[in-house]
């Protein structure tokens, strides 16, 4: 095996979440009526939600002007989303909107490295930023960077990453876990003997 091979490993995007506010007051039983693939019920939800087939994303518009845009598989496909909601909305007699403060809230992607790790060893090896009770959770918590980013890492080697705000965080996340798990095999010397937890 290949050791180095660890960092060749690509991170998978489930789903991308962004925020716009759309600067003015809108009346969402009126954009209901006039678009389609919109649903407005205000007795149930206080929410106009939209949905897009492609890219494919489904974003939920409130009277105030903000726009929650999520199940973009990217961030191209969040921001395709978007304008096509705003035009839509636009189309629908609010000729004036103006988008501010967008941004990306929210990015879920995992990872496989495919092979065995050992979870209690890196808790050992990092205890300030990981948390490990493998009573209660089968996985490694890892707290990188003092941010509310959460890695989970799980002792078959697949790993959830959930808070991200930016592919570069991605990145960041990506290139330290494979750091851990490299320091952690070399450690072993002989791979194929490493004990999970």
């Amino acid at each position: 095996e290949n050791l180095y091979r660890l960092g060749d490993i690509a991170y998978k995007i489930h789903n991308v979440v962004l925020s716009v506010r759309l600067d003015s007051i809108l009346d969402l039983k009126k954009i209901a009526l006039r678009s389609k693939n919109t649903e407005f019920n205000s007795k149930r939800f206080h929410g106009l939600i939209m949905r897009s087939r492609d890219p494919k994303a489904t974003a939920i518009v409130f009277k105030s002007g903000s726009m929650i845009c999520t199940g973009a598989k990217s961030e191209k496909d969040g921001k395709e989303a978007i304008l096509k909601f705003v035009k839509i909305i636009r189309n629908a007699g609010f000729t004036d909107l103006k988008m501010q403060n967008y941004r990306i809230t929210n990015i879920f992607a995992t990872m496989d490295y495919k092979v065995p790790i050992n979870l209690m060893q890196i808790h050992i090896a990092f205890p300030r930023i990981t948390k490990h009770e493998p009573e209660v959770h089968r996985g490694l918590l890892y707290y990188p960077f003092d941010t509310k980013l959460l890695v989970t890492i799980y002792a078959s080697g697949k790993i959830t990453i959930t808070g991200a705000k930016s592919m570069s965080i991605l990145e960041r996340v990506r290139n330290n876990l494979t750091n851990m798990i490299l320091q952690m095999r070399i450690r072993n010397n002989d791979s194929d003997k490493l004990i999970s937890y």
